[in-house]
Order: C-alpha cells, then sequence, then structure tokens
C-alpha cells in the first residue's frame, strides 16, 4: 500500500509540474524576472512553514523529522545555493521561452528532455551511461525535429529559449545528486528558492520596469499555481514520494509531466498542435521512457 501512494504522489508531482505550463503561458505577459520573483518567494515562504510544520508533527509519539527547528546545516545552504542560481536560469529560459511563442504543451515536451540529457552529462562527473541512454538520445533528436523545425528547417528562437531550459534543468538534477543524499531535501529546496527570489528580484529591479501591481493581480491565480502549487508542493512531492518508489519507476512517473503539459494547454488555453508535432510528441515520450529503463533488472525480474 505504502508503494502505491509514494507512486500517487509521484503522478500528482507529474499533474502539477503538466499543468503549470498552462499557467506560464496565462502569465507571459508579466517580465519573466518578476513572474520568477514572485514564485520563487512563494515557494520559499511556503516550504520555510512546512518545516516548521513537520518539524512538531508527531506519529506514534516519535517526530517525523529529527528536531532541528529552523535551522541549516552547510551542505543545505551550499547545495541549496547552488541549485537556487541553476534553478533560476532554468526558470528565465522556459518562461522567456513561452512568453516569445512557444506552445505551452511543446514548452512540456522540450522540457522534458532533460531526463534523456541526465545520463548523458552523468559522463562529466564519471558516471557512464548504459547503452540504452545512447539510443534515447538518438529517438528524442528525431523527436524534437518532428516538433520544433518548420517547413524551412529553422529553429523558432523560442523553442531554442525552451531546449537551452532543457540543458540547464540537466545540471539542476545533477547539482540535487550531489547534495541531497546529504542534507534534508525539504530545507535545502527552501534555500533553493530563497536565493532564487533574491537573484530574480536583483535582475527585475535592474533589467525590468518597475513592478506593475495591476499585472501581478491580474495573474495572481497563475502565481500561486507556479509558486506554492508547481514549486512549493510539487517538489514536496517529489521528495517525499520518492522514498518509496525505485528511481527508474519515479523518472517515469515524473515524465508524465510532459503529457499533462499537452492536456492542460489543450484544456485550459485551447492550444491546437498539428499531426507532425503530435508525432514528435510520442517520440520525445518514448525516448523519455526508454532512457530510465534498466533491461538489466527486467532480465533478472523475468528469471
Amino acid at each position: 500500500m505504502k508503494k502505491y501512494i509514494s507512486s500517487l504522489m509521484m503522478l500528482f508531482a507529474a499533474a502539477i509540474w503538466g499543468f503549470a505550463f498552462s499557467a506560464q503561458k496565462a502569465a507571459s505577459h508579466i517580465p519573466p524576472f518578476t513572474l520568477n520573483t514572485a514564485r520563487s518567494l512563494l515557494a520559499a515562504v511556503f516550504l520555510f512553514l512546512l518545516i516548521f510544520i513537520l518539524d512538531k508533527l508527531l506519529k506514534n509519539g516519535r517526530r517525523l523529522i529529527s528536531k532541528r527547528g529552523l535551522d541549516f546545516n552547510r551542505t543545505e545552504l551550499v547545495g541549496g545555493a547552488i541549485c537556487g542560481v541553476i534553478l533560476s536560469l532554468a526558470s528565465l529560459l522556459q518562461q522567456s521561452g513561452i512568453g516569445s511563442g512557444t506552445d505551452a504543451g511543446k514548452a512540456a515536451f522540450i522540457t522534458a528532455l532533460y531526463v534523456v540529457l541526465v545520463p548523458v552529462f552523468s559522463l562529466v562527473f564519471g558516471k557512464r551511461a548504459p547503452m540504452n541512454a545512447w539510443i534515447s538520445v538518438g529517438i528524442a533528436v528525431v523527436g524534437f525535429y518532428l516538433l520544433c523545425i518548420k517547413g524551412d528547417l529553422s529553429l523558432e528562437f523560442s523553442d531554442t529559449l525552451v531546449l537551452l531550459c532543457a540543458l540547464v534543468f540537466t545540471l539542476h538534477i545533477l547539482a540535487i545528486d550531489k547534495f541531497s543524499p546529504k542534507c534534508d531535501g525539504v530545507r535545502m529546496s527552501c534555500i533553493q528558492f530563497a536565493v532564487a527570489t533574491v537573484l530574480n528580484l536583483l535582475c527585475a529591479l535592474i533589467f525590468e520596469p518597475p513592478i506593475d501591481p495591476a499585472a501581478i493581480g491580474s495573474a495572481a491565480w497563475s502565481i500561486l499555481m507556479l509558486g506554492i502549487g508547481s514549486s512549493g508542493i510539487a517538489y514536496t512531492l517529489q521528495i517525499v514520494g520518492q522514498r518509496g518508489v525505485n528511481p527508474a519507476v519515479a523518472s517515469v512517473i515524473l515524465s508524465l509531466e510532459s503529457v499533462f503539459g499537452v492536456i492542460g494547454s489543450a484544456f485550459l488555453l485551447g492550444e491546437k498542435m498539428t499531426e507532425r508535432e503530435y508525432a514528435g510528441c510520442a517520440i520525445v515520450f518514448i525516448a523519455v521512457i526508454l532512457s530510465q529503463l534498466d533491461f538489466n533488472s527486467l532480465k533478472n525480474t523475468k528469471r
């Protein structure tokens, strides 16, 4: 039963992230640094309160987490700061791409390429990728070609921004892989969003016009979805749920984010995609799943 509950947590996280692409599109009239400041601040406050609440909760007379109050260790501070910088850049690229013309559903699938890229970039850190990861890269390239390359073989600028976002998210995942085993994930995530808030606020004050309260108010629901839902709740569900799910299975479930992205853009925004683009989506999704399968484990299971 616990395994199924963990899987449901992963599924809900993927659904929140997928539908959040529609929220980003709805809030695209807000400058990216300003929007990311608002969502990061909401996430940091939410996680800060969550740490305080979890520290007080008891189950059968025992604390759910070790009593540390609102204390943060060095690894959580350093790891959170590094992840905050990377996440700020990734969010900027993603929001800029969506705001420049990339459909929310297409952005969801392009962003999902990070799942394919992670095993490839792991080679830099001495982690050899299995053969199926390399095959997945080739399949994903075909899918991305169908999804984003137009008739004149040109790549839209907005699509390039989202692709760069996928590359940066790859670094984000690798950074989490390095720091998370040595610290509390919720605390590190809280620092991550606190750093992201400061960075985005500074950039907003320097590069963007003064914050328009009316524009913020008109996208209040989208900002709440992105801040509390996509950043705060979804990241927490991933951290808690992944403890009871095999990593390969968890990655496949989380990759459903791209499917929910298409569903959300269709139902919430009324966006339309061509048959060619749908074919590209399907191929990329197959690559995402293939990259996470452990063929050796499957063989052992059959035996």
